[in-house]
């Protein structure tokens, strides 16, 4: 009965990705709240509360796996996720496409949070210590997340 109570407490804290084959025979593995992901550009059926972002990862925290960095087809965005409630692999991901569910923004990144994010990314000292301004950049953070193989 102990473990039973135990993995009820400890059992929310993981966060596991939901698999689903869809989007042309490509597995889809979701993160976070799962949503609808549109069969092209112009499907309507999205609810008008989603916005959806689409790019392909350039890097991931190889220490939790807490952000993402994608390219869309504008820019560099910076993806976070809400309250921390889900991670997505530290390894295997990069250049795999994916599609956010989250509000877009632009945010100043302030000097410690860029030195705290270069670290995470396993960064040199002498890179880290060069950081000197903040950063303006897109960011999101994301309710869900889903990342195409």
């Amino acid at each position: 009965m102990k473990n039973s109570i135990l993995l009820l407490f400890v059992f929310p804290i993981f966060s596991f990705s939901q698999s689903a084959k869809s989007l042309n025979d490509k597995e889809i593995n979701f993160y976070g709240k799962k949503f609808i992901i549109p069969s092209s550009k112009n499907d309507n059926k999205i609810k008008s509360s989603d916005f959806l972002t689409i790019g392909n990862i350039i890097s991931s925290c190889p220490k939790k796996g807490c952000w993402v960095k994608v390219i869309t087809d504008f820019e560099e965005v910076f993806v976070t996720f809400k309250d921390y409630s889900f991670f997505v692999p530290k390894k295997g991901i990069r250049d795999k496409e994916i599609v956010i569910n989250g509000i877009i923004k632009t945010d100043t990144i302030s000097i410690s949070q860029l030195k705290h994010y270069a670290y995470d990314a396993g960064e040199s000292e002498e890179f880290v210590s060069k950081i000197k301004h903040p950063k303006i950049t897109k960011s999101i953070v994301a309710d869900g997340v889903a990342i195409i193989n």
